[in-house]
């Protein structure tokens, strides 16, 4: 798999659709797809492609989790009709959604929120969000499941979804959060998750 990361207003999208056809037909690369691009993009690319006869882009890789789910509007309904898999970022949005920063502890030493780029996304973050995603707590636990695990698995499981890309700074945490691969959430139990989440998620 070759992405595009990131769009690129500065070259023509017909070019960059020519030099990933001419990878496919090379055999350097099986499949292209591309990151954090709008649906009207996606859209794009597709038109041209099937115009020229190129490769299509058969993936996409945006941010998704339970708390920035703005890609359900028009990017996966577009990319599900077109056949495009989502291999989604973030999934656990950087230890939130794990329950790694219960409100009013101070941060673990080691953790994103010490670095110049994970102090600043935490910052941002409401007591009152922590305070929600500390809900989930009891719902995973009754589900036997950890808390990524729970976060995990509810991202596979929304429609059109194929894959989550992982992150962990310690063999334990990747250990625990493939195991949510497979796992079936009950339908009570995501609604459930909605709720609590609902006023914070990002649409």
């Amino acid at each position: 798999m070759y992405q595009a990361h990131r769009f690129d207003p500065e070259t023509p999208l017909e070019e960059t659709l020519r030099a990933f056809d001419d990878l496919v037909r090379q055999g350097k690369v099986l499949y292209v797809g591309v990151s954090e691009w709008t649906a009207d993009q996606i859209e794009e690319a597709l038109k041209i492609a099937d115009g020229l006869g190129l490769d299509r882009i058969v993936a996409h890789q945006p941010q998704y989790n339970m708390l920035h789910r703005t890609i359900e509007m028009d990017i996966v309904p577009l990319c599900q009709s077109e056949g495009i898999g989502q291999l989604v970022y973030q999934p656990l949005a950087q230890g939130v959604l794990a329950g790694k920063y219960p409100p009013g502890w101070p941060v673990p030493d080691g953790s994103r929120t010490t670095d110049a780029t994970g102090s600043e996304f935490i910052a941002r973050l409401l007591e009152e969000l922590l305070e929600r995603v500390q809900r989930l707590r009891p719902l995973a636990a009754d589900a036997g499941l950890s808390m990524a695990q729970l976060a995990i698995a509810g991202v596979l499981q929304r429609p059109g979804i194929t894959s989550a890309i992982v992150g962990a700074s310690r063999p334990e945490q990747l250990t625990d959060s493939v195991q949510a691969s497979g796992v079936k959430l009950d339908p009570d139990l995501l609604a459930a998750t909605d709720a609590i989440l609902s006023d914070s998620v990002q649409r």
